[in-house]
């Protein structure tokens, strides 16, 4: 079980989408969409892919208030 966990952790981290949504919501202490897209190179679509998938995994969470996106569990 640790095993697949460790795996799918390292898949995720170097998943360069996700790598840099994670940068770009760590260096502003949260971030919008709308903030993410503009600094990232990639369609929204694709961002809003990792960036859910990301948070379906309990990596980032959308604040209640205002919806940004932040690092953690909520």
């Amino acid at each position: 079980m640790k095993k697949k966990l460790k795996q799918k952790q390292k898949e995720i981290f170097m998943h360069r989408v996700k790598k840099d949504i994670l940068n770009v919501i760590d260096n502003n202490k949260g971030a919008f969409f709308g903030k993410i897209v503009m600094r990232l190179k990639y369609p929204s679509r694709v961002i809003l892919k990792h960036l859910m998938d990301l948070k379906s995994k309990g990596i980032v969470y959308k604040d209640n208030d205002g919806g940004r996106y932040k690092m953690g569990k909520n």
